[in-house]
């Protein structure tokens, strides 16, 4: 094997390395933003839709004033679909997940298309009503 070709594995390998480790984090798109209060509400997730079926969801929480990540308490999410001449169908949420305060992760699945409505409530009285259209 030529001399040159020898250092090629390495070259490959590392370069490769360094694509990994240099890979940016996944950057979340806002799907709705409602102000409630003294405080900004925001629902995020990687691709700015909400999808029937499985969704991952993001929920920031901010002071509107100064719009840093505000440190609320007790976060809660509902979501329902009205249907006519019935009672309403509920979407199938998980339990909010602090990932650091003021931002909050859940999972949700809709089982139909169609607009469905958020229901944010936190502490202090805070209360944020969004209405998304999964596709």
């Amino acid at each position: 094997m030529p001399r040159g070709l020898t250092a090629f594995p390495f070259l490959l390998a590392f370069l490769v390395f360094a694509f990994a480790c240099n890979k940016q984090p996944n950057t979340l798109s806002q799907i709705q933003q409602i102000r409630s209060g003294d405080y900004t509400i925001t629902l995020l997730n990687d691709t700015g839709a909400v999808k029937q079926h499985s969704n991952k969801l993001t929920l920031e929480i901010r002071n509107a004033a100064s719009n840093e990540l505000a440190n609320v308490n007790n976060v809660q999410i509902q979501s329902s679909m009205r249907m006519p001449g019935m009672g309403p169908m509920f979407g199938n949420m998980s339990s909010i997940r602090q990932v650091s305060p003021g931002r909050y992760e859940f999972d949700a699945d809709f089982s139909m298309a169609g607009q469905w409505s958020f229901l944010v409530t936190f502490d202090p009285n805070g209360r944020a009503q969004f209405s998304v259209n999964a596709q």
